[in-house]
């Protein structure tokens, strides 16, 4: 099992490959350690470079909120509503699965992203 630093540095590489096997050792961390899987969600979910949000999306807050949901939605939400529109783009690029699924988690989701797109639109 790689180590959370680990996981964070590769995170931070230039390296795509690099990039991806670290969002997918993370992914792998969530079962055990989902509270440190979602401060890397949070410290790069919302970075400028698009690939990194889309290993975020993919590998970790999809599979986050596919086990936690009911935990980690209100926080995520809390962030997008609050200004971090990046991270709503990284939630944008996340399939439901699982929990997220379920009637009003979808509901709630897509009334997020909904709120967050036109938030972002009005603040640009």
């Amino acid at each position: 099992m790689k180590s959370i630093g680990k996981i964070d540095a590769g995170l931070r590489s230039r390296n795509a490959q690099e990039r991806w096997a670290a969002a997918e050792a993370a992914g792998e961390l969530i079962a055990v350690k989902p509270w440190d899987v979602w401060r890397l969600v949070l410290r790069h979910g919302a970075s400028d470079d698009e690939d990194l949000r889309t290993a975020v999306a993919t590998c970790m807050l999809e599979h986050l909120l596919e086990d936690h949901f009911d935990t980690f939605f209100p926080l995520l939400e809390a962030q997008i509503r609050g200004g971090n529109y990046a991270l709503g783009d990284t939630l944008r690029r996340c399939w439901k699965l699982g929990a997220a699924e379920l009637p009003n988690n979808a509901k709630k989701w897509d009334r997020l992203l909904s709120d967050a797109k036109r938030a972002a639109r009005s603040s640009a």
